[in-house]
């Protein structure tokens, strides 16, 4: 037998007995395990692409934190955002299931709890990627618009006109999910890529060509005057801290794939951390880059075109050439991020309408067999991305809040279940896992909930000061009435008829330690509902189901 009949020997077999452990909660696989660690890796880097949140956010990092507040929020956002995705890492190798928040919050919660636990996240989940899709939509229909701008300065620009660009987008991407379904691990490859020589290219420009007409350096690294009217450069530098976790946003997305790569208890957990690390080695030079090349802070502040990132662009180049190509490029790569949160929100519906969580789950659950994707979960997730697009048309300060949102529906999700690890007990639900905390897992948890909170509550804030109906943050509106929503809407159609997961837990814990130890004859079964430890004798584990 040749090396090749052997590692395709393993890997049927391992994939085989990845697929038993699914069958165990309930589920058998529907889609292709077509991703590597590289190509997930990639689409989660395309997706959380820190460097790619800094530039698009940095008008509102400079006005909150001025230069210093820029550069040195990041670092700060990215380990707090680790933390949390540490979390959430731990979780995901206990429980690989594309349901991920949703799934993790059932498994851990109290057996009174669980299946409004589980309901509560599946929504805070999809929200927050649904609004997360909408604010990259818009940040890329802005940009194109602002390149027509700083050519054609007499365009007479209406909000019509970036939501046509807005839904175009949008649907172009759904398409590309549809249509090139099989194709995404390569795409998302190439994305990486791409991303990887605009960044080192656009840093390497504005570093020497601004080498004789730059920023004053002290100013760069210490100026922290906040220019939001807010009378304390402190609370200032705490928003563009809040402003700066927008770079780090998606880190979950290797999560609600983990049924389309193999062995995912061992190798999502490296896809979720992975892009936040890179995110940080990269974010921050090119954060560096930008703030070295604005000498007019007040031009970008007051940017005519709408985004400040095309103002800094032709500051450190002087050239409006140059200045378009950059943003083009960026554009493009902000695009592969759209695509891949776009692959992320059908696989997150997708997850929970199998278990009824969602109204008409049976049509959203369904995958197509031709592009063995869930289509109906992408055509819906692009139809509510376009609906509430239409606020941009009326008020961009009520969109800009949804956009807020995205990160508190998010980020909320994300903790959730750690919260309840807390209160429960780590040591009397957590099952045995590759990935395993020890005795970090218990002040890691902690960390991540009292941030997140901490964000949350910062949200609400308005940016700007004197607050007036045009400024004020609408972030505590839009979350509390979406919420609303879902409780409502839990009331009135799911409190009796959602019930979670289907969960053979004698049989997860034999397939569990089989997975975990190789089908050992005599294993020790960690119960996953009390967390005590029993020895079953197993046996020759059989792989046949």
């Amino acid at each position: 037998m040749t090396v090749s009949n052997i590692q395709n020997e393993n890997e049927t077999r391992r994939e085989h007995i990845d697929d038993l452990e699914l069958e165990s909660v309930g589920y058998r696989r529907e889609m292709p395990r077509q991703f590597s660690i590289w190509s997930l890796g990639a689409l989660s880097f395309t997706l959380t692409c820190s460097w790619l949140g800094t530039g698009s956010s940095v008008g509102i990092a400079l006005m909150e934190g001025s230069y210093a507040g820029t550069l040195w929020s990041l670092p700060i956002a990215g380990t707090m955002t680790t933390i949390v995705s540490l979390g959430m890492a731990e979780l995901a190798s206990a429980y690989p299931v594309a349901g991920a928040q949703y799934y993790w919050a059932f498994m851990v919660a109290n057996d009174r709890y669980k299946a409004f636990a589980s309901y509560m996240n599946a929504w805070m989940s999809i929200i927050g990627w649904w609004l997360g899709a909408g604010s990259v939509a818009n940040f890329v229909s802005g940009m194109v618009l602002d390149i027509v701008l700083i050519w054609y300065p007499s365009y007479a620009f209406q909000h019509w006109h970036q939501y046509l660009i807005y839904v175009a987008i949008v649907w172009l991407a759904i398409s590309i999910n549809i249509f090139a379904s099989r194709l995404l691990p390569l795409f998302n490859q190439l994305i990486f890529i791409l991303s990887v020589f605009t960044l080192a290219g656009t840093t390497i420009t504005l570093f020497v060509v601004s080498r004789q007409d730059h920023a004053n350096l002290s100013s760069v690294f210490t100026d922290t005057e906040t220019h939001s009217g807010w009378k304390s450069d402190g609370f200032g530098f705490m928003l563009s801290v809040s402003n700066a976790v927008f770079a780090f946003l998606g880190s979950d997305c290797g999560a609600h794939l983990c049924e389309e790569i193999a062995n995912p208890s061992r190798n999502v957990p490296m896809v979720i951390v992975f892009p936040l690390i890179v995110g940080l080695i990269t974010a921050f030079p090119f954060a560096c880059a930008l703030m070295y090349s604005v000498k007019d802070l007040n031009a970008v502040l007051n940017s005519v075109t709408g985004l400040p990132l095309i103002d800094v662009y032709f500051q450190g180049t002087k050239s409006t050439v140059a200045a378009s190509i950059l943003l083009s490029v960026f554009a493009f790569c902000f695009f592969g991020c759209l695509v891949a949160n776009v692959t992320t929100c059908s696989r997150t519906l997708w997850a929970v309408s199998r278990d009824g969580a969602i109204p008409l789950g049976g049509i959203w659950m369904r995958v197509h067999r031709t592009f063995q994707m869930p289509v109906n979960a992408a055509l819906l997730s692009g139809t509510c991305v376009t609906i509430y697009g239409v606020i941009f048309i009326g008020s961009t300060t009520a969109f800009s809040s949804m956009v807020n949102a995205a990160i508190v529906f998010q980020q909320t999700s994300c903790i959730i279940p750690q919260a309840i690890l807390l209160y429960r007990g780590r040591h009397n639900v957590l099952p045995e896992r590759y990935f395993n905390l020890g005795l970090f897992g218990a002040p890691i948890n902690a960390i991540a909930v009292a941030w997140v909170l901490f964000l949350d509550v910062l949200y609400c804030f308005p940016t700007s000061m004197p607050v007036t109906l045009q400024n004020m943050s609408y972030v505590s509106v839009v979350t509390v009435g979406l919420i609303t929503f879902v409780i409502v809407l839990w009331f009135l159609n799911k409190r009796k008829s959602f019930k979670g997961p289907r969960v053979d837990y004698d049989l997860l814990n034999i397939r569990r330690m089989a997975n975990l130890h190789g089908g050992e004859p005599s294993i020790e079964t960690t119960n996953i509902e009390t967390g005590s430890v029993r020895s079953r004798k197993v046996g020759k584990v059989s792989f046949d189901g």
